[in-house]
């Protein structure tokens, strides 16, 4: 028989297991935006989670903190639309990061406790906190020995089981609970295949943890608004999908999404779901008469009305449902649903269907404002503010989706800070910084036409200017333009200098990357020939150089 856990977890985690399908939903959407950012990342991220699933069947864990574990499992690469580097090693930096952005989302907690927590060790000797045995979340062990036996598969295949099962075997008692480790060399790797779409065999994993006794219609409704969260492109897009799950979901012939402001309320709603239209839902407009009951809505009470004394016949309704979204405490809206004359009343379970979507609805936008901020985190780089790497890469990427002849009269300025070690090392890094700072200030004054052009830090002492149209004419002067400034904006006794080149996307130029490489070449070539003109060693230059240059290849 396993040995069972599950009441020394408890016990350090206090409601463990409290995942609602709210929860499940947003860790599908999670994972589907590491699906887009990088699906080798999320290949790897699902056959952890199906690890994690048998290890914890195998373990005889309750659902509720088998779920803990999937979803940590599954999420435990959150951070890397954040990462400098996307092929950074799992630290403890990475997995505070990670924990720290699955915690922002409501219902999510005890999820990011256990990635949090996921590189301690069994002999106290790991990360963050230095935990040991089993006070360490049963959740996090499982992803660990999970992390350790899945490795880093080629994408689209399993890994090699038999090596896997080795190491794994080789830090039981050390790094690994040693129940784990067991359960884990118990499980039957054959039933693990490669996962297709990620994010789809995690919330088939998550799924499979509901009690038996919940109603499926509530399981397909998670299901589809984890879809309607990957897919939406805006929170008015959100709203429609949100809609047609509702409408589905409870066989309603409307649902609309109002936001309760008088100027949303006297137009027609927004998330209109016209799918199987009766005959006013095409011309029938929302106004504040309609909601005389606002203040109920308000107050968070649902309201079903129905029948003649609510006027609703002469429109063609025989019953409607409306049901107050709650986000932050406060009414954002209405989720509304009406059956034609002909249909059946709602009843108290359908009232209690379109609650629980409400709830998830209020989730969902509470999520979406907030992943916008983490989005925007990920395409800036946090000292300087400027756009990072991966914005660089699509700029780049739609300018080469261009006839060559369309974009020869684009050009790419790579700008290299000279001597940041030496004021790293010297001085600081707080004053290595202020330098950066000042560079990326340069570029800013240098540029000509914001509108046509990208300013981009994409590592250490590296900026890139991307300049779309023009630069034939301008993209000199704007190399001059930052060098004067940047040399101009230390103190008196200060010498500054940055090194520039240019590279333009011509016909003979295929690719970015040989674009980019174009422009380090140049810039290489002026910080050489500005060394050579004071007389420096060009040999330490020469190999930092080459070695960037390659890793640009």
């Amino acid at each position: 028989m396993p040995e069972n856990h599950s009441s020394s977890d408890s016990r350090s985690n206090p409601g463990a297991g409290a995942l609602t399908d709210a929860g499940r939903g947003a860790v599908a959407a999670l994972l589907r935006v590491v699906e887009m950012y990088d699906p080798c990342v999320a290949h790897r991220s699902a056959l952890r989670a199906a690890v994690a699933h048998l290890v914890g069947v195998e373990l005889e864990l309750r659902a509720e903190e088998r779920v803990i574990a999937v979803a940590a499992a599954a999420l435990s690469d959150i951070d890397l639309p954040l990462a400098t580097d996307a092929d950074a090693v799992r630290d403890v930096g990475r997995v505070v990061l990670a924990a720290t952005l699955t915690d922002r989302v409501p219902g999510l907690a005890m999820v990011a406790l256990a990635i949090r927590h996921q590189l301690e060790f069994w002999n106290g000797a790991g990360e963050p906190q230095q935990m040991e045995g089993t006070s360490i979340p049963m959740a996090s062990r499982i992803v660990h020995a999970a992390d350790e036996l899945i490795g880093s598969p080629a994408p689209g295949y399993v890994p090699s089981w038999d090596p896997a099962r080795r190491r794994v075997q080789m830090l039981s008692g050390v790094q690994l609970d040693p129940a784990v480790v067991r359960a884990t060399l118990a499980i039957d790797t054959s039933t693990i295949e490669t996962p297709l779409i990620p994010s789809a065999v995690v919330l088939d994993l998550l799924e499979t943890t509901l009690p038996e006794e919940r109603a499926v219609t509530s399981v397909a409704a998670a299901a589809d608004i984890a879809n309607a969260i990957a897919s939406a492109a805006s929170v008015g897009d959100m709203a429609t999908l949100f809609c047609d799950v509702a409408r589905r979901t409870v066989d309603a012939a409307e649902v609309s999404m109002i936001p309760l402001t008088a100027a949303s309320l006297a137009a027609k709603p927004a998330g209109m779901a016209t799918v199987e239209p009766f005959p006013f839902s095409g011309d029938r407009l929302h106004t504040l008469a309609d909601f005389s009951y606002i203040s109920e809505l308000r107050a968070g009470v649902p309201l079903h009305r129905g029948g003649d004394a609510d006027g609703l016949a002469a429109l063609g309704v025989g019953s409607e449902v409306n049901v107050p979204i709650v986000v932050d405490d406060e009414t954002w809206g209405v989720l509304s649903a009406a059956r034609r004359i002909d249909q059946p009343a709602f009843d108290d379970h359908d009232v209690s269907i379109l609650r629980h979507i409400a709830t998830e609805t209020a989730s969902a936008l509470t999520n979406t404002e907030r992943w916008a901020e983490i989005e925007k985190m990920a395409l800036r780089d946090q000292l300087t503010g400027l756009a990072n790497r991966h914005v660089l890469y699509a700029v780049l990427d739609e300018i080469f989706r261009r006839d060559p002849v369309d974009r020869q009269d684009c050009a790419v300025i790579m700008c290299d800070v000279d001597g940041l070690k030496i004021v790293n090392d010297g001085l600081g890094h707080e004053a290595g910084d202020r330098l950066l700072i000042d560079a990326a200030a340069s570029l800013r004054s240098a540029i000509r036409d914001p509108e046509r052009s990208t300013i981009c830090r994409i590592g250490g002492d590296e900026f890139c200017v991307v300049i779309d149209g023009g630069a034939l004419l301008t993209a000199h002067e704007v190399s001059d333009t930052i060098e004067r400034l940047f040399a101009r904006s230390g103190g008196p006794n200060e010498t500054r200098s940055i090194s520039c080149g240019i590279a333009f996307a011509s016909a003979d130029v295929p690719t970015r990357s040989d674009l980019l490489r174009a422009a380090d070449e140049n810039q290489y070539q002026t910080k050489r020939a500005r060394r050579a003109a004071r007389g420096e060693p060009i040999a330490d230059a020469v190999r930092h150089d080459g070695d960037r240059r390659a890793i640009r290849d």
